[in-house]
């Protein structure tokens, strides 16, 4: 609306120059008698017909303002065919942004419901398993027992396993306790995962009163930036914040993430090809935010995002 609006002042503008200009030049010629003066100098070329200049002149004049009018006319037109199109561009961009919502919301839904399953049926079996194992144990001697003794550690590890699986499906600390909980705990694990590691962690703001959509997504990039950090950045320290600017009332009320480390960093252009970085990159844009990456050979990692909150909504259609 507001470069249509420039435009038009453009074209006022443009039109009262030439009002003046044709005014101008009018008055001008009427008090030089261009006409007659022309008439003098030409009187001698009258073999060559140069009397006969204004008149192509004219003609010239004329047909190069019907050029022209043809011109705008196209123009107009392929304006009105780029707007079109780029109308219908925002809407596809829209309707993308749209569907990949649903299905991120889908695959939450998925892993939540995966996780219980894991925790519901496989957990309490195994539970049951071990169980029946220890009081089997307690039934022999020998090397029976070594035999039942390895069948419970077997038990033990693989209940390690499942939990860490329905941890990294559906953390029960983001629906029971909020997204700082979720995170602080998160973050103590990956600190065992990772004792090398110094980790700086700073949560601002009230973080627990966010929706679930922008939770789940801060607890992704969370999880993601620190397995980029575990796999390839060699780094001893890692710096990992959290802030939530403004209030509920507030329309400038967004939440900040910044996960930095001190590792062997990469080139810029070598960023763009992991599907973990496009997987963030997606659910932050998919929720209206801004996406940031800065590396360089030997100056770590920097991921930055900034996701208004009130704009964490389901994308209308």
């Amino acid at each position: 609306m507001d470069s249509q609006r420039t435009a038009g002042a453009r074209s006022g503008l443009d039109l009262a120059i030439v009002a003046f200009v044709v005014l101008g030049s009018a008055v001008l010629f009427t008090q030089v008698e261009l006409n007659e003066w022309l008439f003098a100098r030409t009187r001698e070329l009258e073999a060559l017909q140069v009397d006969e200049a204004p008149a192509i002149l004219f003609v010239l004049s004329t047909c190069l303002s019907w050029f022209a009018w043809r011109r705008y006319r196209e123009a107009r037109a392929e304006v009105s065919r780029r707007q079109l199109a780029e109308e219908q561009l925002a809407a596809l961009l829209l309707e993308n942004r749209r569907l990949a919502q649903q299905y991120l919301q889908a695959q939450e839904a998925e892993r939540k419901s995966l996780a219980r399953e894991l925790h519901d049926e496989l957990g309490q079996y195994l539970n049951a398993i071990k169980t029946d194992a220890v009081s089997i144990q307690e039934q022999v001697n020998g090397p029976q027992a070594s035999t039942v003794s390895a069948i419970i550690r077997h038990i033990d590890h693989l209940h390690a396993v499942v939990r860490d699986l329905i941890r990294e499906l559906r953390p029960v600390a983001l629906d029971e306790l909020g997204l700082q909980a979720a995170l602080e705990h998160y973050l103590d694990q990956r600190q065992q995962r990772m004792p090398t590691v110094h980790f700086s962690v700073s949560f601002e703001g009230d973080l627990d009163s966010l929706r679930e959509p922008l939770n789940v997504t801060i607890y992704r990039l969370t999880q993601e930036a620190l397995t980029n950090v575990s796999r390839h950045a060699r780094a001893g320290h890692v710096t990992i914040r959290v802030a939530r600017t403004g209030s509920p009332a507030d329309v400038s009320d967004a939440v900040t993430f910044e996960v930095t480390d001190d590792g062997r960093g990469a080139e810029p252009g070598e960023i763009r090809s992991g599907l973990g970085l496009i997987g963030m990159r997606e659910r932050v844009e998919m929720l209206g935010g801004q996406w940031k990456i800065t590396t360089a050979p030997d100056r770590g990692f920097r991921v930055f995002a900034r996701i208004p909150v009130s704009e964490h909504r389901s994308v209308s259609p």
